[in-house]
């Protein structure tokens, strides 16, 4: 059981980027026997050691807490100062309980580090086995991962990671590692240490993410690189991942109308341009433009994926078999990550009359209006 560091720090919790392990041994410890039958007598010796180089602890109590155990010596007091890498050990004695089982009795050492009037305690729990043969079954992390299914590119997203551990014994120097993913950023620090985990406990990380507007649509995944320490010395690798689906919207309209040729005439045949943008930021897929008008020729285009910061053209052949200002509705349907979608708009399309009936009806008129000048004339002459 070691004691903190240069700067008088003796507790670990939890330390984000943390440059080193910390301090604590978790093996400093024997226990005799190693299985007690019910009722037997059975010691405990822990050993105490200050890794810090200039600074020391005063240590004024240390307790054994067993509630399933009897034992007449519960606690030391006045233990004394132990300097930068002294080290002492403390033995208790106990009885076992009358109940078979593996049991978690703890230690908790009270200090107050160099400098500091605050008292600080360390808590220390170790597996007892009464009557229990079988191996205790080593730490195992399970990792529950929440995060969205699904953000839009420019969206923040939270990814909350919950560490459990599911084994018997303790886990000890839990490191966390987010790895870097492109397209993607956080002000979060990557690295993560707990000093331990007791079985059934858990402990919660939370990470805050945002996308940028150029994150491609697709499945982003995060990996998470975990290593820790059971009762052996050997380290546990243990690699993770967490996914999310980056989906895009298609926001498409109309940017240019125009017709080949410019001025059209009754009786022509020309082209209706049509060119669709997309300034979303998800592809637009299966575009299609149906034409409602009161001209002839093909009304249906198809036009298929339109990316984001482009355009595609649609071009309808039609004859102009009528003349006037004709009101024409496009319908544009397609597709993106969020379903289907349709919307509608209105041109106006100018079709002059044919120029044998222009010039009748301009004779038409000034016909009339030299009869109406003729009457006049012989009107005021009968007068």
């Amino acid at each position: 059981m070691d004691f903190g560091s240069d700067s008088s720090t003796v507790t670990c919790n939890i330390r984000y980027l943390l440059p080193v392990p910390c301090p604590y041994d978790h093996r400093l410890y024997t226990l005799q026997p190693e299985i007690l039958t019910p009722g037997e007598l059975g010691t405990v010796t822990v050993t105490i050691k200050n890794t810090a180089v200039n600074a020391s602890a005063d240590i004024t109590d240390i307790y054994l807490f067993a509630s399933h155990f009897e034992h007449e010596h519960k606690h030391f007091e006045h233990v004394g100062t132990l300097g930068g890498g002294s080290s002492t050990s403390i033995t208790f004695a106990f009885n076992a309980p009358k109940e078979e089982g593996i049991y978690f009795p703890a230690i908790h050492v009270v200090y107050r580090p160099e400098g500091s009037l605050a008292r600080d305690t360390l808590r220390y729990p170790f597996p007892v086995r009464v009557n229990e043969r079988t191996s205790l079954k080593e730490a195992s992390l399970e990792v529950e991962k929440d995060i969205s299914d699904e953000i839009r590119p420019g969206d923040d997203f939270t990814l909350s990671l919950k560490l459990t551990n599911r084994g018997e014994t303790a886990a000890h120097n839990i490191f966390v590692k987010i790895g870097e993913v492109q397209a993607i950023y956080s002000n979060d620090p990557s690295n993560y240490y707990i000093e331990r985990l007791y079985p059934e406990k858990s402990r919660e990380i939370q990470l805050h993410f945002k996308s940028g507007k150029d994150t491609p649509t697709g499945t982003i995944v995060i990996p998470i690189d975990i290593t820790y320490e059971g009762l052996s010395s050997e380290v546990k690798k243990q690699s993770e991942t967490a996914g999310i689906e980056v989906v895009g919207a298609a926001e498409l309209s109309i940017s240019i109308v125009k017709t080949e040729p410019l001025n059209i005439k009754e009786g022509d045949y020309f082209t209706l341009l049509v060119r669709i943008e997309n300034t979303g930021d998800g592809d637009a897929k299966s575009v299609k433009i149906n034409l409602f008008s009161p001209l002839q020729g093909t009304k249906t285009a198809f036009v298929g994926k339109i990316e984001p910061d482009d355009d595609a053209p649609a071009t309808f052949s039609l004859r102009a078999n009528k003349a006037g200002e004709l009101t024409n509705r496009l319908t544009i349907s397609y597709k993106d990550d969020f379903g289907e979608h349709q919307f509608s708009e209105e041109i106006i399309l100018t079709v002059s009359p044919k120029d044998n009936e222009y010039v009748l009806g301009i004779t038409i008129i000034i016909t009339i209006i030299s009869l109406v000048f003729c009457g006049y004339y012989l009107f005021r002459r009968k007068r």
